[in-house]
């Protein structure tokens, strides 16, 4: 069983500043924030459950001061986890502060703005408001014993200067981790580093980010902020959140397992954990949705059928075995003459170039008059009518 990726030798050049990365799920908070999706209490303490199995470090479990259902869902599922690995989500105001104390949580998620749209539009407070504010609330929550991460949502447009004046008052006042936000998807890989690499090298550590998907870079800016001192990274299982959503869980721990060479999170349950996830949502996932897609193992193509019969290595980075996936060698108008042999041989029967070539003609004729591959059924179908096969 082949279970370790086969990665470019170029990925070794690579020196990252964080050396002990922490996945912060967010699936209970941020995913259910995607349209349509809306979990019952029992499922929440069963993904909560799954994603600890998994690995990851920190659950953000949900909004508590949003509803009294929410509120007990936190709530049971510290009870069921324990309060050290469980976050509650909060505005900067005092209520929502009082229901993550009172739901049991460990840790606040204490989210507030200081971008200068948000403080114009949104907030229509002055700097000095925002920063009297925010002291007054991180000291109240550190007086109640909560770890903090302060989550500067939209701190990718705020101003450099403002941005370092925020985060050394917060700091200063007892914030645990300092959390740069790319609420809009809105900077590139190269800018995401540059901005971490200064945090990190004025002192701010641990770092942490969250970024959105709106230019399809949540998961590259992810992996440029760890590689520049950002320990933790914020992520939810299948990516879900607002509009595009944010880095996918999978996708960021399979990248660390794989680049990085992390070895702390159980990738063989990626799988099941997507699974759960998307049939609680009521979604389906997308067949070429990378780690967990049905296709991600499916060969199809003559060439590539060829090479991984040979040798799954030749086109596969990771073994399916290394996230729970299953290999597939699908017949079809664009197969070729291994997997052919591959099936027969793999049903007991002699792979003889006569059967071989009909069994072609017939497989590529069927699925371009209907424009998708044949199913086993189908092959034993053509089997029997080719050869008067039986099992």
């Amino acid at each position: 069983m082949r279970c370790e990726a086969s990665i470019s030798p170029y990925c070794s050049w690579v020196k990252t500043t964080s050396t002990n990365p922490e996945i912060h799920d967010t699936t209970l908070r941020e995913g259910e924030q995607t349209p349509g999706v809306v979990s019952s209490i029992e499922d929440k303490v069963e993904i909560a459950g799954l994603l600890l199995e998994v690995g990851v470090d920190r659950i953000e479990a949900g909004f508590p001061a949003s509803s009294t259902t929410e509120f007990n869902a936190v709530r049971r599922i510290v009870e069921e986890y324990g309060d050290e690995p469980i976050f509650g989500f909060a505005r900067a105001v005092k209520r929502d502060v009082d229901a993550v104390i009172g739901s049991g949580c460990g840790g606040l998620l204490l989210c507030f703005p200081p971008s200068e749209i948000h403080l114009e539009y949104k907030l229509r407070m002055s700097k000095e408001e925002y920063l009297e504010k925010a002291l007054s609330i991180v000291e109240y929550a550190k007086s109640h014993g909560l770890k903090i991460i302060y989550s500067a949502e939209d701190s990718t447009r705020a101003s450099y200067d403002w941005l370092i004046r925020v985060f050394k008052t917060v700091k200063n006042a007892g914030v645990d981790v300092c959390r740069v936000v790319d609420t809009l998807g809105c900077i590139s890989p190269s800018a995401m580093y540059m901005l971490i690499s200064e945090l990190y090298g004025r002192g701010f550590r641990p770092l942490e980010v969250h970024c959105h998907n709106d230019h399809g870079l949540a998961l590259a800016n992810s992996l440029a902020a760890y590689e520049a001192g950002s320990a933790g990274i914020s992520t939810s299982v299948l990516g879900l959140g607002e509009r595009a959503g944010i880095a996918a869980t999978e996708e960021a721990i399979l990248a660390l397992t794989n680049f990085y060479k992390v070895r702390k999170y159980r990738t063989e349950l990626l799988t099941k954990l997507c699974r759960f996830v998307a049939e609680k949502a009521g979604i389906d996932i997308w067949p070429i949705k990378p780690v967990v897609g049905s296709n991600v193992f499916t060969h199809y193509s003559g060439i590539h059928q060829d090479g991984v019969l040979k040798n799954p290595i030749v086109y596969e980075c990771f073994s399916p075995e290394m996230v729970g996936g299953t290999r597939r060698i699908l017949l079809g108008y664009v197969s070729g003459r291994a997997a052919v042999k591959a099936k027969l041989m793999e049903l007991g029967v002699n792979p003889d170039d006569g059967l071989v070539n009909e069994l072609m003609r017939r497989i590529k004729e069927y699925s371009y008059n209907r424009r998708s591959a044949l199913t086993d059924e189908e092959f034993l179908k053509l089997l029997k009518e080719v050869s008067g096969w039986s099992p």
